[in-house]
């Protein structure tokens, strides 16, 4: 693959194994205002706003200011951090964009400092990303442009679009790095996407550099 001069990334799902933790958080939150959350949904849900997830599930309109706010609760609980994993190649990964000093950013519909917190949390170091984009920083998600751009702007990037790549485990990621002019790759761990001329498709972060 093509070597780039920055390299964007999504956070869950992508960087880290997080849908153990997503499973928690989802489950209590809607618990809170009196609904049901079915585990097996968890990787869906983690793909699609909070918003139309809540619809899909009939939640109560006059509760969604209540789970919005209890949500921000339970993604720092402590055994929602404590159920956060690695992949096989998270930590290969790091160090290796540090040795080579790649440089780096998250973009994700999470919040920045529960990124952080998260990472802290499994003794990863802040500056193992030069760049970070929550879901406070722009105002359209993905699979808007707006947060890659967002990214862009804070790390004063000069360089030419196709010298940027956007990596995510969702469609909508591959969407979002399309409609902002840069690369798009789906890290595709189980097989779930067809390969496509839009998009490169690989399965586990070091192959980004083969």
């Amino acid at each position: 693959m093509k070597k780039y001069k920055l390299y964007l990334f999504d956070f869950d799902g992508t960087i880290l194994n997080t849908m153990p933790a997503l499973e928690v958080i989802f489950s209590k939150t809607y618990e809170h205002v009196g609904m049901k959350f079915d585990p097996k949904d968890t990787v869906y849900f983690s793909r699609i706003p909070i918003d139309v997830g809540y619809k899909m599930l009939n939640g109560d309109p006059e509760k969604f200011l209540e789970f919005c706010k209890y949500l921000e609760i339970a993604i720092d609980l402590p055994e929602a951090l404590a159920s956060n994993h690695p992949y096989p190649e998270t930590y290969e990964f790091l160090e290796y964009v540090k040795l080579n000093k790649i440089r780096t950013g998250i973009v994700t519909s999470n919040r920045t400092h529960h990124v952080k917190d998260v990472l802290r949390f499994m003794d990863i170091p802040e500056d193992a990303f030069d760049i970070y984009v929550g879901n406070k920083e722009y105002e359209r998600f993905k699979p808007h442009p707006d947060p890659i751009l967002k990214a862009l702007e804070i790390g004063k990037y000069k360089g030419a679009l196709t010298d940027v790549v956007y990596v995510g485990d969702a469609m909508n990621d591959a969407l979002s790095a399309i409609a902002a002019g840069v690369d798009a790759v789906i890290i595709d761990r189980n097989d779930e996407y067809p390969d496509s001329d839009q998009y490169m498709r690989i399965h586990n972060l070091m192959e980004l550099f083969k």
